[in-house]
């Protein structure tokens, strides 16, 4: 089945360990020789509305995601998802 990106952006990402929402996509990597996607991309949760800044973005590998469904996206990590990177404003205060 063909999803566009706005389709998987719509699903929920769900760690099936644990049962936690992650958050929904909001960006994917991929290899632009093959065209293979390599991750998607969610950024980190607002602190206090978004005034305390934001925590760091989590990836996904593709190769974790175990079932796209018509609602959520099942994921299964070996690990905790550790974060991509901190956020643009995080970054000053270390």
């Amino acid at each position: 089945m063909l999803y566009t990106l706005s389709e998987i952006r719509q699903k929920e990402i769900v760690d099936t360990n644990t049962g936690t929402i992650l958050g929904r996509a909001d960006d994917l990597s991929f290899e632009a020789e093959t065209a293979r996607i390599r991750s998607l991309t969610i950024f980190g949760r607002p602190k206090l509305f978004g005034l305390l800044g934001r925590e760091g973005d989590l990836s996904v590998k593709f190769e974790n995601i175990s079932l796209i469904g018509k609602d959520a996206i099942l994921v299964t990590a070996a690990e905790a998802l550790p974060p991509l990177r901190p956020r643009k404003e995080e970054k000053g205060e270390e």
